[in-house]
């Protein structure tokens, strides 16, 4: 029983601090956001160098790597073959946003959470066969 809360609360806790950072960022957003296919967007379309924009979304290489990810740049050439194969995935399919919830919000989730489901099962099994010895 202990096991299933403990797995219940690490599957759910990611999902309330996405909600939690972005419901918390929404009242220090000081320019308006702007309409994106039919939706209101949190962030302004404006650049800036100092924090991610939609700029970042329709100018990835020339504005967002380039004044956001220092600290990533050595790693860049590991890095994009993986990021803009995503990308290029995600547009090959009918609707580029539902392959965007589908990848970000279901895949990638349910893989962290298998592989710390994993992992926790893992340390259980060690800490019983160091109990037995």
């Amino acid at each position: 029983m202990k096991r299933g809360i403990l797995y219940l609360i690490l599957f759910i806790l990611p999902f309330v601090i996405v909600v939690i950072v972005n419901e918390s960022v929404r009242p220090t957003i000081e320019k308006e956001g702007f309409e994106f296919r039919g939706v209101q967007t949190i962030n302004p379309k404006s650049t800036s160098l100092y924090k991610c924009s939609w700029n970042c979304y329709f100018e990835t290489t020339k504005h967002c790597k380039a004044y956001h990810t220092t600290f990533l740049k050595p790693y860049f050439k590991h890095i994009d073959p993986i990021y803009f194969g995503i990308i290029k995935s995600m547009h090959s399919g009918n609707s580029y946003q539902l392959m965007n919830v589908i990848f970000l919000v279901v895949l990638i989730p349910l893989i962290i959470f298998f592989l710390l489901f994993r992992s926790i099962e893992m340390s259980y099994k060690i800490k019983a066969l160091k109990k037995n010895v």
